[in-house]
């Protein structure tokens, strides 16, 4: 075990009035394992981040002194993730290793009775997935899933919206994701790390299953590594037979994009890719926001990720899981159907 941030000054009184706070470690610290655990350091409440854990040690200690910096607390950072589990302090943790690691991780902390706010997806592949929520199931363990747009503002007003009936019938859905740039990206990631949040989107807002998955392959950009064909369109049907389009570029090198068209019988419902919901209807088309657009999720979801974990905060306070997070059942179901489309590659 290694300790950061021993030179910095810290108030022992402090620290001590703060131990009635939920004691909280963070697997993997790259970009989103980072984003949570400073987020927590900086606005969420009645908790704390107390071990950090990255495979890569120099990454960990350095995201550790951050954290501390924010917190005024001093952190532990652990070498070995067995370590992290076996810390009495750590009452829950936050998975935000790779995603081929997230069904071993989520596994390994409910065999050490820690509650779980796992990042999507619940695991690379249907055979993990499956495997894991059994195990879920049968603990004690609080978990929820970590699919930050059931928190963002604009999902939750479209939610609201299709609720009321007043546009009738959902007919089709179309959506655009796009990142600046993926390097290691891979083809299936494209379904099994990008398009299994529109998955789980779509089931949240129409209250069915994806049925059916298709993948279109469009040309290829010279920005895409060998393992990758980028951008493709994804095309699922649920149930009732409404089509969702996904289109998903992985390199596009001019900003970071994240929209949905829901189209119904008497309206087009729009999220925008700067976060606002806009409704034309009656022949009448509102004005939509234009600006800087974000150079990652970071940015654009920042409010939904901040709600999220003050949600995971209050779920493990009231020892229930919190209504708008994502389960270990919608997990599974995102990862099935995202598996459709790999069958497809």
């Amino acid at each position: 075990m290694v300790k950061t941030a021993k030179n910095m000054k810290l108030n022992s009184k402090k620290i001590k009035a703060k131990s009635e706070k939920i004691g909280i470690g963070v697997i993997g610290v790259g970009t989103m394992g980072r984003g949570h655990a400073l987020y927590l350091s900086q606005y969420v409440k009645d908790s704390k981040v107390v071990a950090i854990y990255d495979a890569n040690i120099s990454v960990a200690n350095k995201v550790a002194k951050e954290v501390s910096k924010k917190s005024k607390f001093l952190l532990k950072v652990y070498n070995e993730l067995s370590q992290l589990f076996s810390d009495s302090e750590v009452q829950a943790v936050i998975i935000a290793s790779p995603d081929h690691l997230h069904a071993r991780h989520l596994g390994q902390a409910i065999n050490a009775n820690k509650h779980v706010l796992c990042e999507k997806p619940l695991a690379s592949t249907e055979k993990d997935a499956r495997k894991v929520a059994k195990l879920v199931r049968q603990s004690n363990s609080i978990v929820g899933l970590g699919f930050m747009r059931r928190f963002d503002q604009a999902y939750q007003k479209l939610k609201s919206e299709i609720n009321t009936g007043k546009y009738g019938k959902v007919l089709q859905i179309r959506a655009t994701s796009r990142n600046v740039s993926s390097p290691t990206a891979t083809t299936s990631m494209l379904l099994t790390n990008v398009a299994v949040h529109e998955m789980d989107i779509i089931r949240w807002l129409l209250g069915e299953e994806i049925v059916s998955v298709q993948v279109n392959f469009a040309k290829k950009t010279r920005k895409a590594n060998s393992y990758l064909s980028d951008p493709i369109s994804v095309n699922c049907h649920t149930e009732s037979g409404v089509l969702a389009t996904i289109d998903i570029f992985a390199n596009s090198t001019y900003g970071y994009e994240v929209a949905m068209e829901v189209i119904t019988e008497n309206g087009s419902l729009v999220i925008e890719n700067l976060g606002e919901l806009s409704i034309a209807k009656n022949f009448k088309l509102p004005a939509r926001k234009s600006g800087n657009l974000h150079k990652d999720w970071m940015g654009r979801f920042k409010p939904a990720y901040i709600a999220e974990l003050k949600a995971f905060v209050s779920s493990l306070k009231n020892k229930k899981l919190h209504k708008d997070f994502a389960t270990i059942e919608d997990g599974l179901a995102a990862s099935i159907a995202c598996g459709l489309g790999v069958k497809k590659l």
